[in-house]
């Protein structure tokens, strides 16, 4: 049991540092998506745009093969740490790559193999067929380079080295970001941006490697080092995680296939637009369970369970509030702001989309995402893992049923509804047995004061619309402002804890005394 305070307030600080980083990656995010994801749009119009998400979609399926290990890599490394092994961390980094490299070649030789059957099978635009060939086996080289070398950035979160990873993130970004726009600028095509996000790829995985080299001098990489235990271990682990990812990739992946299957490339790009507004926003949340897992992995290692429900509890209330004002705003003002954003097109066939996903993003994603990193830092996510497929199976055989009945509307419903189900109401109560505390008292504690406190600020939201409907960008980032300040404002006093408040101002006051303002 903790006993030293002053342990406990290095651990909580150390905490919100690497919390504050994984949001200034965020925010780099944010901004690079916000700004191309329009031009890319409008360069290339709706049809090659929706070729563009479909074959991301099918690169991302591939994801599959890596059955857990870098789930397992980031939480053994995390319990290695804390043990101060670095025998254990050099056999578990040797092995993960070694078993990484096989993955990533198995990608590159598949992705070209089957490549020129997939125009067929996706019904591309006649005319287009080659170029979606060539877009698939570019962006299989950038694949095949980063799971090979996929052993450290995972690592890098086991070690809690957020603030480098983030950095290396961030030029990843810059490149990519850039490149694509200037081969855009140039007259360029789809292709040509593919090759920009593996050459991103490269940078981001190749300097991923020298920091772990850097942070950890006792790294050594040969053959020796690697381990049928140790692959037997990470497999153990991996195993219950690669059931997880069979059921996101069911849930990721299928949309976008089975609509460029059942409808057209034009209806991937409406479907895909409103998943990654949201995935921008939510990424607010997402982020902080890449620290929450080595956390919870390392409380679990110390016995620290009273810590573990503390954290599960504050850490879903605050990932809420700080998505409430969002989730408002993409209500009232989605159409305008996708109008705006990339034109009337997306806003007729994408806008309807958003009630849906704003409501399983609320409750399910926000709501619970840190509990999902807590399961998987405290190795307990086996049945979780179960009923992501579950959910996965169910989401995929209503796609079929739906789609070609309701459209992408009706089956952004279902795929909505089935996640609150799931990951709002059952993965929370997994949580809360293995913790042995109150699924009443837990999922109160965090739904109620955020929520409540929602309701008169989408009241007020409603009333302001009328008054800017959301005309130009001036009234649309006005708007959010205002519905964001009035929302913290009050969520301040009304959701965080007293204790929580105290320190927030006592960290604040250190940054402005840093500064040299005067603090009263």
């Amino acid at each position: 049991m903790e006993t030293d305070p002053q342990a406990g307030r290095s651990r909580t600080s150390e905490f919100l540092t690497n919390v504050l980083w994984t949001w200034i990656g965020v925010a780099a995010t944010f901004a690079a998506g916000f700004l191309l994801n329009p031009y890319i749009i409008r360069t290339l119009g709706d049809l090659r745009y929706g070729m563009w998400a479909l074959a991301f979609a099918f690169v991302d399926y591939y994801q599959i093969f890596d059955i857990g290990i870098r789930g397992a890599v980031v939480n053994l490394v995390s319990r290695a740490r804390a043990s101060g092994d670095s025998r254990k961390l050099n056999e578990i980094l040797n092995t993960s790559f070694a078993y990484f490299a096989a993955q990533g070649s198995f990608l590159l030789v598949s992705a070209w193999a089957v490549s020129g059957l997939l125009p067929g099978f996706f019904r591309i635009t006649p005319g287009h067929e080659q170029e979606f060939v060539w877009l698939i086996r570019v962006m299989a080289v950038g694949w095949a380079f980063a799971f090979a070398l996929n052993t450290f950035p995972a690592a890098l979160e086991g070690f809690q080295q957020f603030k480098t990873q983030n950095r290396i993130s961030i030029l990843g970004l810059t490149v990519r970001t850039g490149g694509s726009a200037l081969v855009l600028a140039s007259g360029y095509g789809l292709v040509e941006m593919a090759v920009m996000v593996a050459v991103s790829q490269v940078i981001v995985f190749g300097l991923s490697f020298f920091a772990v080299r850097r942070g950890f001098p006792e790294l050594q990489l040969g053959p020796s080092l690697m381990r049928r235990s140790t692959l037997k271990e990470m497999a153990g682990y991996g195993a219950h995680s690669f059931v997880a990812y069979v059921g996101l990739s069911f849930l990721n992946q299928a949309p976008p296939v089975l609509i460029g299957r059942t409808l057209s490339e034009a209806f991937v790009g409406y479907w895909a637009l409103p998943t990654r507004l949201l995935q921008y926003v939510v990424e607010i949340v997402t982020r902080v369970a890449t620290v929450t897992m080595p956390s919870s992995a390392e409380l679990t290692a110390k016995g620290m369970w009273s810590q573990l429900a503390r954290l599960g509890t504050a850490l879903n209330r605050y990932s809420l509030m700080l998505i409430l004002p969002f989730s408002i705003f993409l209500l009232i003002w989605g159409r305008p702001l996708i109008a705006k954003w990339v034109g009337v097109s997306f806003a007729e066939n994408a806008a309807p989309l958003l009630p849906a996903f704003v409501f399983s993003t609320t409750l399910a994603t926000a709501g619970q995402y840190n509990s999902i990193g807590m399961l998987f830092g405290m190795a307990k996510h086996q049945v979780y893992s179960r009923t992501l497929v579950l959910e996965g199976l169910l989401a995929f055989a209503g796609f079929l049923v739906i789609l070609p009945r309701y459209g992408i509307v009706g089956a952004a419903w279902a795929f909505a509804i089935l996640a609150v189900l799931n990951r709002g109401l059952v993965t929370p109560f997994l949580l809360c047995r293995y913790l042995n505390i109150s699924y009443a008292r837990f999922m109160g504690s965090i739904y109620v004061r955020p929520l409540l406190l929602a309701i008169p600020v989408a009241g007020g939201a409603i009333l302001l619309k009328q008054r800017m409907p959301g005309n130009g960008w001036p009234e649309l980032l006005m708007a959010l402002g205002v519905v964001a300040a009035v929302y913290y404002a009050a969520a301040f006093f009304v959701v965080v804890e007293r204790e929580h408040r105290a320190l927030f101002v006592s960290l604040a006051a250190k940054v402005l005394k840093r500064r040299g303002t005067p603090v009263t």
